[in-house]
This record gives structure tokens, C-alpha cells and sequence, in this order.
């Protein structure tokens, strides 16, 4: 006999609902129609594809609201429900996932780190804790085992194998495709602060499709300079074989290049290294920040950093590798067109680069896409659809893109699409960055778009050619009468970019607008900004 998880009273069904699928994964799963209660721990759940929905709303979902508030708007949901609202609500990748996606992982179990929120940080991690903490334990039934002692198999979508093998994969993020690097160019210019680069990657023979708004997952390998020193300092050769994630036997080399997290430091290393370290000072100080859960390590330590401060711990290679977190892909907005680009993926990416103490710090995936992979090497991708980022389906609806910096990444595929399928709707497009000398992304292929009449409108924001600091926000304002109208002629109103300071901004200032122009109160120029987010007229690709 083999017990699953009956669904429980808070899942988001009416009682009639919840009983008719219960029924449903008793047929599908064997079970007899008078299935047998169990009020025994559940083992790890079999997993079943729910059914059909509407669209969920996640109140929640939105960066600018303290967590406090976005609890109290979670309150009575499912668990993974409040694990979400416990997140950033940036949807910005650096964990592997999306805000839902982590959650619901964490959840079922399938993901166990619960400090991956980098921009959440310890305030997520503590509460990510306390509400599993909470979590009551979920009733369960028994099901007649098949004849071979083991549930019906299944395949990814729930469903029966008709001959009991899997079926074919597709590539998705457990499967990637290995996509050849074609190009890695500079957009910006000598003398700029940033480097901003694009991205070309073959997708010939994967059978890949995106849409535009989509993102591509990509999985990073880390800076092979940082990998050689970590191995150093563990007093490692780097040929040692050890398991990585997942059990794979590879040598130490690669399973720090491929597999683990170095650039941050997670609990289990420290508290690995605390047991181990010869050094009573040492040791009592790894201890302190292991269970001090305000301060703990600092965030902007790596894994060299713990292993410099503190020589005396030292456990076995094997030993401290399988200590750090599975190494993550990130998620990078599209900004090609499959219409314009046919087997291409394109990319806009800042590389991160900064000092920190007496070190150079690299961003682990943007470096490796720009300085660690040549021309026809390949990259393990696969695209991550964003069914709520996505272009009108009728062209003739006008179009507004908010866009500073790499921000400007979707806006590109956004026009891409439209040129490709002749779509006859207004293009307004509003970019932003330092300087208009140096950072003008895509400025040739922007004045092509502005000469074919593909973009009706194009205005600029480069906040350090004047006296005063100018912004996208400042430029919409400048011009609100003329948002109302366009929004006022059906148009959707898209934002890409930094979600803490140029999102917020943007949002503060489309509510100012639809308050003076729309002659609305505060009150109901929010619930008009909340109904155009309800009829996909307002969306936003944050990070």
C-alpha cells in the first residue's frame, strides 16, 4: 500500500470540486472507489497535474508593498501561497526560479535552500522558515500499489504511460538545450560607466519557440580564476572526485564550476566549517554568525571570503562541496524576434562587475555568457514563458514601452514583432540611461524603426547630460495629456526594468496622470490603474 496526499480543505476548489478530483487522482493512481483514510506522515507526494483553473490573482505580487502588507493579503491562502508573498516579488531569476515557481518547490519539497531570494535576503529566509514551521501535516490515503509494487507511471503532464516509459522530453530547464554562442558585441560606447553587451545564441535544431516577452533560462558556469583559488584555499588539487548535486560523481574542478554556488555562502558550509575548525576563536566565531538569525554571515561574503577569514576550518573537499547550494540558472528577457530571427535568441546583458575588499567581484552568469564563452561554444539554455508580458494579439492596438537601460530588452523583440507582422497600431517608446554619448542602446536600429514609421513616438531620458537629473518617469509626466489619450484609444502601457526605484517611480507617476488628466480621486485612479493591470493592459517585466 502506497499513501499520497488527499487534497487538502485549503486548496483553492469548492467542496463538490475538491471531491471530484480526489476521485479523478484515485482513478488515475489505482486507488479503489472507497479509498482508505490514513492519518499517517505523508511520504514525498506523486506528482498529479491539477486541473483545469482560472487565472489566479496574486494580490501580493507586487514589489513597492512591505511584507507585512503582503501577508495580510495572503492570509487563509495555501502555504505556498504565503511562502510567495514572503519573496521579493521581483520575478528577477537569481534564484532559478520565478517568485510562484519558488514557492510552490519549496512547498512540495523538491527545493530545500530557502535563502535563494537574494534581493529578500534574511528577512525572507526567516519568514520562509517560520511559516513552514507552521505548517500543519496533510491527511493522506492509500492507494493498492500496481503489480509491481510501485503507483501507475506517470508522465509530465500527470498522465498514464501507455507503456509505462517516460515520454519523450522536450528541453526545459531539468533538460537544456546547448545553444552555440554567434555573437557577443558592446553596445555601450568608450567612456561609458557600464558595459552592456548583446547576445546572440543559435537555437538551430532545439525545437525551441518563445514569443516575445518571453525570458531565456540560462544555466552559468562560474569565473574559472574565482574556481582555481576556491580550490586552493579548500587545499584541494581539483581532481578529486566528489558528488554534486544530484549525486553526479564529478571532479571537484567541475563540480565548482558547474554545479555549486561560491559566489554566496550558505548555512550549511558555515556551519560545516564551525565543527571543523581547529582554531577555539575561529570555531566560536563561525558558531555566532551560524545562529545568529538578524546578522548571520554577511551577504556580500563568497566562499573565498570564509575560507580567507577563517584558515583553521577546513573539512574534507568532498565534504565541504556537497555543503554548497546547487548552482541556479538565471532568467534573461528576450529581446528578439523568432518572426525577425529565425533559430536565433537574443540577449541584452549588464555585465556585473565590482570591488569588494581588496577583491574583483564578476557576476556569475553575465560574465560567463561575455568573457568565458567563444564564438560556438554553447551555453545550456531554455526559454521560461511569461504568459503576463506579452504583446496585444490585435495589431492595431497603440502600444506604450517604458524602457531605461537593459530595460529596453523586450522593447526591441516588442518591435521586432511588430515590423515582422505589419502590425498597424501606434509603438511609443520611452528609453532612458546615463548618457546619451555612450549609452545609447540600439540607437541605429531605433532611428530605423523611427524611419519605416514602425515607432510612432520615441522619447529620451539621459539623466547626466544636464543640469538636472531627468528620468523616463519625468519624460511621461512632461507629457500626460497625451498618455491619457493614448491609454484612452485602448492602449497597453508595459515597464521593464528596475523594480525597486525606476518601476516604482513609473507607477507613482502613471497613477499621478490618470488622477489629473482622468479628473480622478487617488482612490479611483487606483482602481483604474487596477483594472487595466486585470485586462493585461498594464504589465511589468521587473527585476
Amino acid at each position: 500500500m502506497t499513501a499520497i496526499p488527499l487534497l487538502p480543505d485549503s486548496a483553492p476548489f469548492s467542496g463538490p470540486q475538491r471531491a471530484w478530483l480526489n476521485g479523478f487522482f484515485a482513478g488515475v493512481l489505482g486507488l479503489q472507489t472507497a479509498p482508505y483514510v490514513s492519518l499517517a506522515n505523508a511520504p514525498p507526494s506523486v506528482a498529479v497535474a491539477p486541473a483545469p483553473q482560472a487565472d489566479e490573482e496574486f494580490p501580493w505580487h507586487d514589489p513597492a508593498l512591505a511584507m507585512a502588507d503582503r501577508l495580510k493579503l495572503a492570509e487563509g491562502k495555501p502555504v505556498k501561497r504565503q511562502l510567495m508573498a514572503a519573496m521579493a516579488q521581483l520575478d528577477c531569476g537569481a534564484c532559478g526560479y520565478v517568485c510562484q515557481s519558488y514557492s510552490e518547490a519549496i512547498e512540495s519539497g523538491e527545493e530545500t535552500d530557502l535563502s535563494k531570494c537574494s534581493p529578500g535576503g534574511k528577512e525572507t529566509a526567516r519568514k520562509i522558515k517560520e511559516l513552514l514551521a507552521k505548517r500543519s501535516e496533510l491527511p493522506t490515503v492509500e492507494l493498492h500499489a500496481g503489480a509491481n509494487g510501485k503507483p501507475a507511471s506517470l508522465n509530465g503532464n500527470g498522465k498514464p504511460h501507455a507503456n509505462g516509459k517516460p515520454a519523450a522530453s522536450l528541453h526545459d530547464r531539468k533538460n537544456p538545450f546547448h545553444a552555440p554562442l554567434l555573437e557577443c558585441r558592446q553596445l555601450t560606447r568608450p567612456g561609458s560607466e557600464k558595459d552592456v553587451r548583446f547576445v546572440s545564441l543559435s537555437l538551430r535544431g532545439s525545437g525551441l519557440a518563445y514569443e516575445v516577452g518571453d525570458a531565456l533560462g540560462v544555466m552559468p558556469e562560474n569565473d574559472p580564476e574565482l574556481v582555481e583559488t576556491v580550490l586552493r584555499a579548500m587545499g584541494a588539487r581539483g581532481d578529486e572526485l566528489v558528488a554534486a548535486p544530484g549525486g553526479l560523481r564529478v571532479h571537484a574542478y567541475d563540480a565548482l564550476t558547474k554545479h555549486c554556488v561560491i559566489t554566496k555562502v550558505g548555512e550549511k558550509l558555515a556551519a560545516l566549517l564551525a565543527a571543523s575548525a581547529a582554531d577555539p576563536s575561529e570555531a566560536g566565531t563561525l558558531k555566532t554568525l551560524v545562529e545568529d538569525d538578524v546578522e548571520g554571515v554577511p551577504d556580500g561574503w563568497d566562499v573565498l571570503d570564509i575560507l580567507e577569514q577563517f584558515p583553521s576550518a577546513r573539512a574534507p573537499v568532498a565534504d565541504m562541496i556537497a555543503a554548497l547550494s546547487p548552482l541556479q540558472p538565471r532568467l534573461y528577457s528576450i529581446s528578439s524576434s523568432l518572426k525577425a530571427h529565425p533559430d536565433e535568441v537574443h540577449l541584452t546583458i549588464g555585465v556585473v562587475r565590482y570591488t569588494q575588499g581588496d577583491r574583483k567581484r564578476r557576476g556569475v552568469a553575465s560574465n560567463f555568457l561575455t568573457d568565458t564563452l567563444r564564438p560556438r561554444q554553447k551555453a545550456s539554455v531554455f526559454v521560461h514563458t511569461s504568459p503576463g508580458f506579452r504583446v496585444p494579439t490585435d495589431g492595431n492596438v497603440p502600444i506604450i514601452m517604458v524602457g531605461p537601460g537593459t530595460g529596453i530588452a523586450p522593447f526591441r523583440a516588442f518591435l521586432e514583432e511588430r515590423s515582422a507582422t505589419g502590425a498597424k497600431g501606434k509603438n511609443w517608446l520611452l528609453f532612458g540611461d546615463q548618457r546619451r554619448e555612450f549609452d545609447f542602446l540600439y540607437k541605429d536600429e531605433i532611428e530605423g524603426y523611427q524611419n519605416a514609421g514602425t515607432l510612432t513616438k520615441f522619447d529620451t531620458a539621459f539623466s547626466r547630460d544636464g543640469a538636472e537629473k531627468v528620468y523616463v518617469q519625468h519624460r511621461l509626466k512632461q507629457q500626460s495629456r497625451e498618455v491619457w489619450d493614448w491609454l484612452q484609444n485602448g492602449a497597453h502601457f508595459y515597464v521593464c526594468g528596475d523594480a525597486r526605484r525606476m518601476a516604482l517611480d513609473v507607477d507613482h507617476a502613471l497613477h499621478a496622470i490618470v488622477a489629473e488628466e482622468g479628473r480622478m480621486t487617488p482612490e479611483a485612479a487606483k482602481e483604474y490603474i487596477q483594472s487595466l493591470s486585470k485586462s493585461k493592459r498594464y504589465q511589468r517585466d521587473v527585476y
